[in-house]
C-alpha cells in the first residue's frame, strides 16, 4: 500500500470515528471524506478518491465531476444546502450525537447523490431507482428446467439437484435507495433540463418536415416530390 492509500484510507477511519459509526464498512467513511474534500476544494475527485469512485459508486463519481466541470458555483452551493438540511434535521431530533456533525450529516446525504448521479449516467431528466437497475432475480427451478427436458440438458445437470445459488455479499458501500426531487437550480447546473426541452422541440416538428430532405425530397424510405 502507497503513502496515498494509507493517507486515504486513515482519512476514512478518522470519519467514521467522528461520526461515531465505527460498525461501518471503512468505504462508507471514504465516500463522506470524499465528499467534504470535493466541497472544499470545488473540485472534481482525483487519485485514490477517483479510483474508489470508479469502483464504488459511479453515480457518486458522475455527479461530483459533474458539479466541477460546470464552472457554475450554484451547483456546490446546492450541494451545500443538501447537507445542510440533513444536518438540521440530526440537530433538531437530537439524533446521531457525534464530534463531527457535518460529516453525519454527508453520510446521510449520500444516498441522494448517488441517485442524482446515476439519473445524470443514463441522461434522464430524474433519477430513477437503484432497483431499477436490478436484474430480476432468478428462480432456482429455472437452471434446473433449462435445457427443455432433452437427455444431454438432464446429464449436464446431473448431480446439482437441491442446491442453490450463494448470495452475493452485499457491495462496501451499501446506499439505501431513495427518491430525490431535484431543484430547478440542480436540473440547470447539472444538464437535467435539456433533454426534455429536446423533446418538446422535437413535438414541434411536423411528420412532413422530418422526412422532407434538404432537396424538397422524402427522406429515407420515401417517395420524391414533385411531378414525374
Amino acid at each position: 500500500m502507497t503513502t496515498g492509500e494509507k493517507i486515504f484510507w486513515g482519512n476514512a477511519r478518522s470519519v467514521l470515528r467522528d461520526i461515531d459509526m465505527q460498525h461501518l464498512d471503512l468505504a462508507h467513511g471514504a465516500a463522506v471524506e470524499i465528499v467534504r474534500w470535493c466541497l472544499v476544494v470545488h473540485g472534481r475527485p482525483t487519485h485514490h478518491r477517483q479510483s474508489f469512485l470508479e469502483q464504488e459508486s459511479p453515480g457518486l463519481l458522475a455527479y461530483l465531476e459533474k458539479l466541477a466541470s460546470s464552472g457554475d458555483a450554484a451547483g456546490w452551493r446546492a450541494l451545500r444546502d443538501r447537507v445542510q438540511l440533513h444536518a438540521e434535521l440530526l440537530r433538531e431530533t437530537s439524533m446521531q450525537p457525534c464530534a463531527r456533525p457535518w460529516l453525519a450529516a454527508i453520510w446521510h446525504t449520500l444516498p441522494e447523490l448517488a441517485a442524482i448521479g446515476q439519473g445524470i449516467l443514463d441522461d434522464l431528466e430524474e433519477p430513477r431507482r437503484v432497483a431499477d437497475f436490478e436484474a430480476a432475480p432468478v428462480s432456482p427451478d429455472a437452471d434446473a428446467s433449462s435445457g427443455g427436458g432433452d437427455d444431454e440438458g438432464s446429464a449436464g445437470n446431473s448431480g446439482t439437484a437441491g442446491t442453490t445459488a450463494k448470495p452475493k455479499p452485499s457491495p462496501p458501500l451499501a446506499l439505501p435507495v431513495v427518491s430525490v426531487a431535484l431543484t430547478e437550480t440542480e436540473k440547470k447546473v447539472l444538464g437535467l433540463d435539456k433533454r426534455g426541452s429536446d423533446v418538446e422541440a422535437d413535438k414541434d416538428v411536423t411528420p412532413d418536415a422530418k422526412r422532407e430532405g434538404p432537396d424538397g425530397s422524402d427522406g429515407p424510405g420515401g417517395m420524391k416530390g414533385g411531378p414525374r
